[in-house]
């Protein structure tokens, strides 16, 4: 059960609530986004009221409103500047260490296919110095039934 719904002065969030009017049953409040997920919820007896803190009073004039929305697009643009530089910042940054990392891979690849080649030369050598074994021929038969079956004329 709801009794009061209260936006926030940004727009962005809604808080549902039941107050107390003399029943005790499910008081508190719940706070949702814009999109409609609910975010929090707290029950409490004896709730009466809610209400959003109000908006602090803007800092600046209204000539320096009007100054702001007449230099948008450019302050737009300067921050969309400044925004690629720290991006591509980033990357550059992200490829460097990539870089390194690999580097470091293909160093420790090198190494480790010069080890191999010695073990490889080592095997080798160990392979060479087994004396043969000497083979013994043995010949195995097998009887097999023979029978012979008269040619059918035809």
């Amino acid at each position: 059960m709801v009794t009061n719904i209260a936006w926030d002065p940004t727009g962005r969030y809604v808080c549902s609530s039941n107050t107390y009017g003399g029943h005790s049953v499910e008081n508190g409040y719940m706070m949702w986004n814009f999109q409609g997920s609910k975010l929090f919820e707290s029950s409490l007896e004896s709730f009466v009221q809610f209400q959003w803190r109000p908006r602090p009073p803007s800092l600046l004039a209204e000539v320096d409103f009007k100054e702001i929305r007449k230099n948008m697009k450019s302050y737009t643009r300067d921050f969309e500047i400044k925004d690629k530089i720290s991006q591509s910042k980033a990357s550059k940054e992200l490829v460097e260490a990539r870089r390194t990392v690999y580097d470091e891979f293909m160093a420790y690849r090198r190494k480790k296919e010069k080890d191999l080649e010695v073990l490889k030369l080592q095997y080798s050598e160990l392979r060479t110095e087994v004396v043969e074994e000497e083979y013994v021929e043995e010949t195995i038969e097998f009887f097999m039934k023979e029978e012979v079956e008269p040619a059918s004329k035809e």
